[in-house]
């Protein structure tokens, strides 16, 4: 066992003769409630110590590592060490094996066994083996035991199958695997893997589930596709989003500056990624910054590069600008940065050139600006909060990413492609989502848009245990903020019911009705249909009547 934190020295009669300190911490914690039990029975104190030559013991939450020695007829010796977290965090993560697990000291003495093993060989919990000689506890001749043909061999020993007997499972057939464990060249031990047919059929199902995962995610998501985002993978058909997506391709090849504007997790920096994989720059360098992230000073430094000396530690380093030469830099969340580095930014694009900070050399800025914003740009303007100059130098091309409560049509796209691509890396086999959930979804209005609903379906399939993804698998916030409000119409008819011919107050009505449905969905067609009860065309044929454009 090594090193011993303290020891009880036991005379013939089991009473204490001594206790011997090794940690003085623990003698500390200890000695005040033990000394006056010297020459009372050892069982007072420690009972479970004399069941066995070694094993583990649990004192105030602590665990202790014991081992139990004659000395001769008349004394013995009990030795206690700590055991330390190390040890425990291994346990644990010997625990989580699918595998039997069971480690022997070079005489065949247990000294750990997984509860994968006590399965296998039917043994209870409270069976104490721990301590114990591998023959008293299995039936098994030495010379079929993998273990003990380890020892004799000093090597590996695979694939052994071995058959024995427990006294709670009879017999039983495993195939095993025993590991020499060496110090300095001598053996001191041997660690035995343990499979019976149980493991086997459940290891085999797991590495097909995760070899059908493999191969099919390398399949749909060759090397090339991994170095970017492309219009590709921009999921959904809705209206506002294929609108938004018609625009960013017709000007990708066009070398203007580009500004989206869409609310925090719409997909900005997927549109601005995508944008330069179809302009002509896609062979140099796409280089983003996230405005928000940085203060000022860093911002400045880490745009336009420093120059040696410049400041205290400063190195001669090339900033983003420089970085992203011939190609494309993505400025995110341009409205958090300063009115001051907007004018330095503004200075760089009208004058096509920067200095690195504290240099005195010119360096062309050859760069494609793409720049995004969270907020209405018009009403930052107007509050002050950006550079009228720099939002339409910016400002070439605008363009509005929708957010996801306003193409709730993309819903279920979305998550079946997210699912499809994360179930690999969850190696599970996911079936379906509940219809449930998926009311739950179209009732939340989403404020964290896509982004939110790929972290919700992250969460759920961390968390699934079966096959489906149902409410028990969702967080709280969403059950509790999707339950369904009542949609009521607005009792006001706002309508001059004494001079007008009934089918006009009707036709008036209708047409107020679907204005107030509409806008309570998002201007979702499908939804605000399935609410009224008719098909998608008769409220198309509906919205052109009374001229409501959506």
């Amino acid at each position: 066992m090594g090193l011993f934190d303290f020891a009880f020295v036991i005379e013939e009669m089991r009473e204490i003769k001594e206790i011997v300190w090794n940690n003085p911490l623990l003698k500390e914690k200890y000695d005040s409630g033990w000394s006056f039990k010297k020459g009372s029975q050892i069982s007072d104190i420690l009972s479970d110590v004399l069941l066995n030559e070694r094993g583990e013991i649990t004192l105030d939450s602590d665990v202790y590592l014991y081992e139990r020695f004659s000395l001769s007829p008349a004394i013995i010796v009990s030795l206690f060490s700590l055991k330390n977290e190390k040890s425990i965090f291994f346990e644990q993560a010997l625990e989580l094996f699918s595998e039997g697990i069971q480690i022997y000291d070079k005489k065949g003495y247990m000294l750990y066994c997984n509860r994968e093993s006590r399965r296998i060989s039917a043994i209870p919990d409270s069976m104490e083996i721990i301590g114990k000689h591998m023959l008293e506890v299995w039936n098994v001749r030495e010379e079929k035991s993998a273990t003990f043909s380890c020892f004799k061999k000093g090597a590996p020993v695979k694939n052994i199958v071995d058959t024995f007997s427990t006294s709670s499972a009879g017999e039983v057939t495993t195939i095993n695997s025993a590991y020499p464990i060496s110090q300095n060249g001598e053996i001191k031990g041997a660690v035995l893997f343990e499979r019976d047919i149980v493991t086997i059929q459940k290891r085999k199902n797991e590495l097909e589930t995760s070899l059908k995962a493999l191969t099919e995610y390398t399949a749909a998501h060759p090397p090339a596709k991994l170095l970017g985002y492309t219009f590709e993978h921009i999921i959904g058909n809705s209206a506002p989003l294929r609108s938004a997506v018609k625009l960013a391709c017709k000007f990708a090849s066009l070398n203007l500056h580009i500004l989206l504007i869409g609310e925090t997790g719409t997909g900005k920096e997927m549109f601005a990624q995508s944008i330069h994989s179809e302009s002509d720059c896609s062979e140099k360098k796409f280089v983003a910054i996230n405005c928000a992230a940085l203060p000022d000073t860093l911002i400045e430094s880490t745009l336009f590069g420093t120059a040696k000396g410049a400041f205290t530690g400063s190195e001669n380093k090339a900033g983003l600008f420089e970085e992203a030469n011939g190609g494309t830099l993505f400025l995110d969340e341009l409205n958090s940065m300063s009115l001051a580095m907007q004018s330095k930014i503004l200075r760089v694009i009208q004058e096509g050139r920067f200095r690195r900070i504290g240099g005195d050399k010119d360096f062309i800025a050859n760069v494609r600006v793409i720049s995004a914003c969270n907020e209405d740009p018009y009403l930052l303007v107007e509050k002050g909060k950006m550079r009228r100059d720099l939002f339409y130098r910016l400002s070439s091309v605008q363009i509005q990413i929708p957010p996801l409560r306003e193409r709730l049509d993309d819903l279920e796209p979305l998550i079946e492609r997210y699912i499809h691509l994360k179930k690999y890396q969850f190696a599970k086999a996911i079936d379906y989502v509940d219809p449930e959930v998926l009311k739950l979804f179209y009732s939340y209005q989403w404020p964290g848009n896509v982004r939110e609903l790929f972290h919700v379906l992250d969460y759920a399939m961390n968390v699934m245990e079966g096959g489906v993804i149902d409410i028990s698998c969702l967080p709280s916030y969403i059950i509790e903020k999707s339950a369904s409000k009542p949609f009521a119409v607005s009792s006001e008819p706002d309508i001059d019911v004494f001079h007008s011919k009934l089918e006009n107050i009707i036709g008036d009505y209708e047409a107020k009705l679907l204005k107030q449905v509409l806008e309570h969905y998002g201007n979702n067609i499908s939804h605000a249909a399935k609410s009224l009860g008719i098909s998608r065309q008769s409220l198309y044929y509906r919205l052109r009547k009374y001229g409501i454009v959506v």
